[in-house]
């Protein structure tokens, strides 16, 4: 199966909506999206990721399920210094990197400035949340894995039994060609990526960035029968904006940034 996760084009954080160019963003996006075979729509309640969307809706005809959860992750803690409240994923580089709980993927909500507002609440509200919609296609969550059409293997599976290894090494499932999209923020986009790939979500939203509109892409992989997991394609992909002469925004980034030669 593959998600396909887009980030809304570029904002007017004021109005809720786009800029003029985020409009031009979301049409050179909505004829990339027409060409796709979409299983489901899914989309952010806010305004900036349901005017994007709407754009690709209209030009194919199709409806999308409006999710509470996929609204931008903005939620608050205190900053240590000020004591004022402060987005718990935008960090001075020297304050990132000098909290080493930041790093793993188990314990980063154990960093003391994270327990100060709502962020595991809210974190496991969204990993609930795509896994209950996942469970409604045949993928339920197990550990790290993804049980599709049986039980997963004993992750201590030892491939001792010749006919074990024999699957192992062989047995691959065919392609589930089911595609589900997702319009939402770059904040809560980075929650599911961390959640479907193990990785500490501080991590993704201090070290990576996607632009307005562009699309980031999982597929599942089944190399070991009822077993799956999730591998990015790719991230923050702008062909369509490229393609149609249209500029690569910066809004996300902390700093302004050089455009790509």
């Amino acid at each position: 199966m593959r998600l396909v996760f887009i980030r809304h084009g570029d904002p007017d954080y004021e109005k809720d909506s786009l800029t003029q160019k985020g409009w031009r963003e979301a049409e050179l996006l909505s004829a990339r999206v027409a060409k796709w075979k979409v299983t489901d729509f899914y989309v952010s309640p806010l305004g900036r990721a349901q005017d994007t969307a709407a754009v690709s809706l209209k030009k194919t005809g199709r409806k999308a399920h409006t999710v509470e959860w996929l609204q931008e992750f903005y939620y608050k803690v205190k900053d240590p210094v000020t004591g004022q409240d402060h987005i718990a994923w935008d960090w001075l580089p020297s304050f990132y990197t000098s909290e080493s709980l930041f790093f793993d993927k188990d314990k980063w909500i154990e960093a003391p400035v994270l327990k100060t507002g709502p962020i595991m609440e809210k974190y496991q509200e969204v990993c609930n949340g795509i896994d209950e919609i996942l469970e409604r296609y045949g993928y339920e969550r197990q550990g790290m894995l993804y049980r599709t059409d049986g039980s997963i293997l004993n992750p201590n599976f030892a491939t001792t039994d010749k006919t074990a290894r024999y699957e192992l090494q062989t047995y691959k499932k065919t392609y589930d060609d089911r595609t589900i999209v997702f319009f939402c923020h770059l904040g809560v986009m980075f929650v599911m990526l961390a959640h479907l790939l193990g990785i500490s979500p501080v991590q993704l939203w201090q070290g990576f960035f996607v632009a307005p509109s562009s699309v980031t892409i999982l597929n599942s992989e089944e190399r070991v029968r009822g077993s799956s997991f999730f591998r990015v394609e790719r991230m923050g992909d702008t062909q369509h904006l490229k393609a149609g002469g249209e500029p690569i925004s910066s809004s996300g980034y902390f700093t302004d940034v050089l455009q790509e030669v």
